[in-house]
């Protein structure tokens, strides 16, 4: 798996970010906010999730990617 340059230590990431750790489409992760399953603070006309936001709604999907690239 490719190295993202994703510090290990971010608290904060963006949709994009997470798009590329999951190997998901942007729109997904969005889709995911719109509905309120996956917590997020909108700055401007990005979005940023918490990491641990993150596991808990991978978490409650049943997703167990978590592990691995979180």
């Amino acid at each position: 798996m490719a190295k993202l340059p994703i510090p290990d230590d971010a608290t904060y990431l963006s949709v994009n970010e997470i798009a590329a750790l999951l190997r998901f489409h942007p729109k997904t992760i969005r889709r995911w906010i719109t509905k309120g399953e996956l917590p997020a603070t909108q700055l401007g006309r990005d979005w940023r999730i918490k990491r641990s936001d993150l596991k808990a709604c991978l978490a409650a999907k049943g997703n167990r990617v978590e592990g691995h690239v979180l």
